[in-house]
């Protein structure tokens, strides 16, 4: 029951951040705003202040924001679509923005709980590992790793295992500083017996938590989360992971379900990768999605007028079906998976 409530709790916090954020901004550019709505379905109470509806609804998978105008046309001065374009698009980013914004103020508190950092520079190369063979030794700093397919920035330890998921067991070419000197090592991981894996063979420095490293850390952590979901992301586009292996609301209450029952900190971290993952999701140039209408805003930016309304709404309309469905079918995967 606990978990149930944990995982309830959670998906309406970072659902009102989000809708917050939209809400927030629109009243500051003195946009009409009708309902400010956490959940769908129906409703179960609310309250009307300012001429906003304040409302909770039934099922917790959701929420919105109704502006005036933001679907077509209208006479209120006020209203979204009569707005410049400049303040649709902030309305339309910033619940995105929060979303990233909450991600980072949960990391902050995690980084604060923590003894120390792992980090990009070398503490201990293990004899006769990959590293120790290519002449790595204790104190170098990994700046970037290139291999075939996918090359990133190291910024800190998260980065290297980001590396290594995408790169596998093949070679790469490496970039070291070692005495404000940078050079640049081709090495393959090597299997260990002990460990039963390809490994490069060393552990990382461990940075003592300072106050500047909290929110450094912090920092890279978020960073992380989005590379790891635009990685995801591409991945599924070029079909190397299935629809089937994605979760939606009930496969995420259910890891936020695990999560609490591993601690307080585990259900943070899952907290922190839901809401970025939201953030990034949302930006996606998808009809319906706030990245969708973005995409629209910055059109009608080069175009120097709108597309007209009626052709937008139906793209939109159209968009939102597919999105449903495709939540739809993301969801009997979740739930087969309970029964399997």
């Amino acid at each position: 029951m606990l978990t149930a409530v944990s995982a309830i709790v959670v998906f309406c916090v970072i659902i009102f951040i989000h809708e917050f954020g939209h809400f927030i901004t629109a009243k500051l550019f003195k946009m009409t705003v009708h309902e400010f709505s956490i959940g769908m379905g129906p409703k179960l109470f609310g309250f009307a202040r300012g001429g906003t509806e304040y409302t909770l609804r039934a099922l917790p998978l959701g929420g919105f924001v109704r502006l005036e105008g933001e679907d077509g046309g209208s006479d209120d001065v006020n209203a979204f679509c009569n707005k410049s374009a400049f303040a649709r698009f902030v309305v339309l980013a910033s619940g995105a923005v929060m979303n990233f914004i909450l991600g980072f103020v949960i990391f902050v508190f995690i980084m604060s709980q923590q003894a120390g950092f792992y980090t990009n520079i070398t503490g201990e190369v293990l004899p006769d590992s990959a590293f120790a063979d290519a002449g790595v030794v204790s104190g170098d700093r990994i700046v970037k790793m290139s291999g075939e397919d996918f090359s990133s920035k190291i910024s800190d330890y998260n980065d290297i295992n980001l590396f290594v998921y995408k790169n596998g067991n093949n070679s790469s070419e490496i970039t070291f500083e070692r005495d404000g000197e940078t050079f640049v090592k081709s090495i393959a991981p090597k299997y260990s017996e002990a460990d039963g894996r390809y490994l490069y063979g060393f552990r990382p420095y461990v940075e003592p938590k300072s106050f500047g490293g909290v929110f450094k850390y912090a920092y890279y952590n978020s960073v992380y989360v989005i590379k790891a979901v635009v990685i995801s992301l591409t991945d599924l586009i070029r079909g190397m992971v299935s629809v089937s292996e994605m979760s939606g609301p009930v496969g995420i209450v259910g890891e936020i379900g695990n999560a609490a029952r591993s601690g307080i900190l585990s259900l943070l971290s899952l907290a922190a990768l839901i809401s970025i993952n939201l953030g990034v999701m949302n930006l996606l140039p998808i009809p319906a999605l706030d990245g969708g209408r973005l995409l629209f805003i910055l059109i009608e930016i080069i175009r120097r007028k709108p597309l007209p309304a009626e052709k937008e709404a139906i793209v939109h309309a159209v968009g939102f079906a597919l999105l449903i469905a495709f939540m739809l079918v993301i969801t009997f995967f979740d739930i087969t998976k309970l029964f399997a």
